[in-house]
């Protein structure tokens, strides 16, 4: 903004340079338009250095919610799509939990209960066997079951 002053005081040199008589009609309007032309500049300038301020505000603002949103909400919350829009929502998962609690879609307005969010394939799928997520466990049933079906007579087409 400074350069816009400087060109502001370039050109009043300029006006001043031309020996322009302040009693003609003419003269007049000049030098006014050069004082309104220097006190916009004055303004322009305050402005910016006002929003600057107000920018570094509201940076520093918004550093603090985050900051203060990390320690009031954790972790603790899941993305999840809405079964009748289709839409991402964030919710807290413990609310997925209890099975009494609707979610209401902020985009389609429909409610939903947990029990109804269709989780990702990618996630991970926990056994239904007893071993209670022991790999070998697992692994040794599938074993088997390839043991078994290599074992069985083959039927005739």
């Amino acid at each position: 903004m400074s350069q816009l002053k400087e060109k502001v005081s370039y050109l009043q040199g300029l006006v001043e340079g031309l020996d322009i008589s302040g009693t003609t009609k003419e003269g007049k309007a000049i030098n006014v338009i050069c004082d309104v032309l220097k006190e916009m500049a004055q303004a322009i300038e305050e402005q910016a250095e006002t929003l600057n301020d107000v920018q570094d505000y509201v940076d520093a603002l918004d550093e603090d919610l985050s900051d203060l949103e990390e320690e009031v909400y954790g972790e603790d919350f899941v993305e999840v799509e809405c079964p009748n829009c289709g839409e991402m929502i964030e919710v807290e998962s413990s609310v997925l939990d209890d099975p009494d609690v609707e979610i209401v879609c902020p985009e389609c307005g429909e409610s939903f209960g947990g029990d109804e969010v269709d989780w990702d394939d990618d996630e991970e799928v926990e056994c239904e066997c007893c071993c209670n997520d022991d790999e070998e466990c697992c692994e040794d049933d599938d074993d088997e079951e390839e043991e078994d079906e290599k074992s069985k007579p083959k039927g005739k087409k």
